[in-house]
């Protein structure tokens, strides 16, 4: 006889900030014990909410921050949080690669294909799939056209696209080329997104920039670490040997993708699951970290009133201003 599963404990969540997809795909570290409801009740017991505004300041429950950019979490208004930043704050924090909230990426353990074999389904040098420069580091185009004086790098992104169009599936594009550039759109500790993922299920050789800490997590016997060199002219360099030495690429195509091919602790699922099953058995009182003190209730209040009430602001900062500057006419203000 089968052993009935224990029943899901419900959870209320609202969304504040946040798109609903992108809060489900945290949450499914949290799926086999809990049942999300997600509401717009601006009291349900728990929100989340990340780096689209500040309508979360609206919400009185236990507040989650997550986030798909490079945007340190504020621990004034969040009381948990799920980021970029290398760092450790008690049972507040954990840092997250983008990638692991994206169901299509397995966990990169366990053998890799054998490389000669997947040498010979190469047909091309080199893929880069950008479709976005805005406000993103110059390394990004810089990349393409050091490596492009070597050899044709195939653009299957938007930008600059030599290959008749946008592709419709980027690993399948970069399975077909010896390397892929992954480069992020800025350079930050712990800033890791899909990018380099999306390159090594492509099984090819990753060509990295962004994470600085990037070795704490991937083999870096198995791919080009540009933050290893001192100039691009130098990485390109290291690829143009690679390019030209078949015993060195399959050396590089047969090393696991991480060290010895554990996963690391920090970024199996079963952390995230014991991070948010941590949070959602607490009631609501004993889950609140917020300071919700008197100045910690003040600060959170400044925010609201310059978010939403900037009247109200511009008096307070009126009446702070007169204070320190003119205090023998506070009396007369006062009357007023």
């Amino acid at each position: 006889m089968t052993e009935a599963k224990p029943a899901k404990t419900k959870i209320r969540i609202a969304l504040a900030d946040v798109q609903t997809g992108f809060a489900r795909q945290f949450l499914q570290f949290a799926d086999e014990r809990y049942e999300f409801e997600l509401t717009e009740d601006r009291d349900a017991d728990f929100v989340i909410h990340s780096c689209g505004g500040m309508d979360v300041l609206k919400y009185g429950g236990v507040r989650i921050f997550v986030t798909g950019e490079n945007v340190t979490p504020n621990f004034a208004i969040s009381d948990y949080a799920i980021g970029f930043e290398r760092m450790d704050f008690g049972d507040r924090y954990r840092w997250m690669p983008l990638f692991k909230v994206h169901g299509r990426h397995k966990p990169f353990t366990g053998p890799r294909e054998p490389a000669a074999a997947a040498l010979k389904e190469k047909t091309g040098f080199c893929a880069y799939v950008m479709s976005n420069t805005t406000d993103s580091d110059d390394y990004r185009s810089l990349i393409f056209d050091k490596l492009s004086e070597y050899k044709p790098v195939n653009s299957g992104g938007r930008w600059r696209n030599n290959v008749g169009g946008p592709v419709a599936n980027k690993r399948e594009f970069q399975a077909k080329h010896k390397f892929a550039i992954a480069f992020e759109n800025c350079s930050h500790p712990g800033y890791l997104t899909e990018k380099f993922a999306d390159a090594a299920a492509s099984n090819c050789i990753p060509i990295y920039w962004g994470d600085p800490t990037i070795a704490e997590v991937f083999n870096p016997k198995a791919f080009i670490n540009c933050h290893d060199y001192d100039s691009l002219d130098a990485v390109v360099e290291r690829v143009r040997e690679i390019d030209q030495n078949d015993d060195l690429y399959l050396q590089m195509m047969s090393e696991p993708w991480h060290v010895d091919g554990v996963e690391p602790e920090s970024i199996r699922d079963s952390t995230y699951v014991h991070f948010l099953d941590h949070i959602f058995s607490q009631d609501r009182e004993a889950a609140y970290r917020r300071n919700r003190g008197r100045w910690g209730m003040k600060t959170e209040q400044n925010l609201y009133d310059m978010h939403f009430r900037p009247h109200v602001h511009a008096c307070k900062r009126f009446r702070s201003f007169w204070r320190k500057h003119y205090p023998k006419y506070l009396p007369w203000l006062k009357r007023r």
